[in-house]
């Protein structure tokens, strides 16, 4: 989704601080937050490159997803990066195109006195059934930050590809209370990620959302030694714009909610797989001005099994 803005805790060293907010102005360039997204914020150390890729079939529906970032260039005061995202939806179904998203972004961060910063990032692309034919069709995102203390960052965003409140400038902000790779409470608007351990550290709870559509719940179990199993929900909502759409205003929805058992493996640092399957339902294509307007054209699709393979590499 392209609603993006965040605050985001910094963690207990200077150094450390420094590298999330730096993470975090890479993601905002190019792509909607997800979970593996928000564990890269939390990571010990930075990486100078990072890779994803997801592969989801279900049906007559297909979904890849491949980002990158990579540093540039990188001094003790400031960094600068480049990252680019690629989603693909495609279906075998009568009378709706395939959509897809490209996007490409910089990133420029700079430290301040007093544990202080301010960064910006932007990104240009297409999300269209016809990528790059029509000026129309192109995709434009904006986003500063100003890190105001060890707990505090403001944001603003512009984006003219939100599912609400679209081509409005916004602020945004999160404030966390934990902050590491067993238990983390980040609270804020629009993005919440909160990941608690509970039964004696047998289970944890992870609650990712990008209000108000975008929600990832899952429950792990943390006591088998080389892999985690979990159980989820998940709702997704992408835009798109429709190269044959009566208006510039109008685009094209896509919702989904899924039903998830999966397994996540991480080799060390420098890759995780995550496999999960379940039922995808309550799905549909549709076109408004924005989620929360009148839909018309909905085209309901049936609930199916699906697969889905994500792989994430940081070096």
């Amino acid at each position: 989704m392209k609603f993006l803005f965040i605050l985001i805790s910094i963690g207990k060293s200077k150094l450390k601080n420094r590298y999330l907010l730096f993470s975090l102005l890479l993601i905002l360039a190019v792509r909607p937050v997800s979970g593996q997204e928000f564990q890269q914020l939390m990571g010990d150390y930075p990486f100078a490159t990072t890779l994803e890729f997801e592969s989801f079939h279900s049906g007559k529906i297909k979904e890849t997803k491949f980002s990158f970032s990579q540093n540039v260039m990188t001094t003790k005061k400031s960094r600068f990066a480049l990252s680019g995202r690629y989603f693909e939806l495609t279906n075998s179904l009568r009378g709706i195109p395939n959509f897809t998203n490209s996007q490409f972004g910089v990133s420029y961060r700079r430290n301040l006195e007093d544990k202080k910063s301010i960064g910006v990032s932007a990104s240009f692309g297409s999300s269209s059934d016809k990528p790059f034919e029509d000026g129309r069709d192109g995709v434009i995102q904006v986003n500063g930050t100003y890190q105001l203390n060890e707990n505090w960052i403001i944001l603003g965003n512009y984006s003219n590809n939100r599912p609400f409140l679209n081509n409005i400038p916004l602020p945004g902000f999160l404030y966390t209370e934990k902050h590491s790779r067993e238990e983390s409470v980040m609270l804020g608007f629009p993005f919440i990620y909160i990941l608690k351990p509970f039964s004696d550290e047998i289970f944890s709870f992870k609650y990712v959302a990008i209000l108000p559509y975008n929600h990832k719940i899952r429950v792990l179990f943390n006591k088998v030694e080389w892999v985690k199993p979990y159980v989820g929900l998940e709702q997704q909502i992408a835009v798109f714009f429709d190269s044959e759409r009566f208006s510039d205003r109008v685009r094209t929805f896509w919702k989904e909610r899924k039903a998830v058992v999966g397994l996540e493996k991480s080799f060390g640092p420098f890759l995780k797989i995550d496999f999960q399957t379940g039922n995808s339902f309550d799905r549909e294509y549709f076109n408004a001005l924005s989620y929360a307007r009148k839909h018309s054209d909905v085209r309901r699709i049936h609930d199916g099994a699906f697969v889905c393979l994500s792989l994430k590499s940081s070096f």
